[in-house]
């Protein structure tokens, strides 16, 4: 149907545009302001940075965020969120990862590998921001933290928490609402709160396509003269 065409038409004309501006700009700002952002980043709308003096974000090649609210279809809530909250801590993101309306916060060290998804609306943090203590609830000080690992191609579905201490193992899939507050191995399948392994993926099945990527970077790299 024509209509259809040219509707779907205009709604991609419009999400390029939407992207340009914010992309060169957040470039611009990331100069001035230290983060170390990778080549051919992309973003929708304006995320929102902050950082202490001395934090450090560092964000690879080819990572996308989505901070408006209908780039991603199933709906994106708030912009992206990226903060580090002392002067020791680093977020360190991989190449080729997604992000929409994700919060991220970090006080001593979120790594996060390459070709990961993480889902609208998901919140990860390496902290619990205000103290246990009822009478210390802003002292920064007496907050705890511990270093988040998620490894490489792991998909976070949408309103997902992630939270202090954890790992996620490689190639895993976090379920949509998860809660995850312990350790999760590769290749699995995990979902729930509190988060936990549902299905273990066929590993020699990803073996395979692991060995196939690898071969097919192998020939792409190779130069002929």
């Amino acid at each position: 149907m024509l209509a259809v065409k040219i509707i779907n038409k205009i709604r991609t004309l419009r999400m390029k545009f939407r992207k340009w501006l914010p992309t060169n700009f957040i470039y611009l700002f990331s100069y001035f302001y230290g983060i170390q952002l990778g080549k051919s980043c992309v973003f929708w709308n304006y995320p929102t940075f902050f950082k202490e003096l001395g934090g450090k974000i560092i964000i690879g090649d080819r990572c996308l965020f989505r901070s408006d609210s209908d780039s991603n279809l199933i709906g994106v809530n708030h912009k992206c969120i990226l903060s580090v909250h002392s002067a020791e801590a680093v977020l360190r993101i991989g190449d080729n990862c997604g992000f929409s309306g994700t919060s991220i916060g970090v006080k001593e060290s979120i790594e996060i590998g390459n070709n990961v998804l993480v889902g609208a609306n998901s919140v990860i943090t390496d902290f619990d921001w205000h103290s246990l203590n009822p009478y210390e609830r802003d002292n920064a000080s007496l907050v705890p933290s511990k270093k988040v690992v998620i490894e490489d191609n792991v998909w976070i579905g949408l309103n997902c928490v992630i939270l202090k201490g954890v790992r996620i193992g490689r190639n895993s899939i976090i379920g949509a609402g998860s809660i995850v507050v312990k350790d999760l191995p590769e290749n699995s399948i995990c979902g729930g709160n509190p988060c936990k392994v549902i299905k273990v993926l066929d590993n020699k099945y990803l073996n395979d396509q692991e060995t196939k990527m690898l071969n097919d970077d192998e020939k792409n790299s190779t130069i002929k003269i």
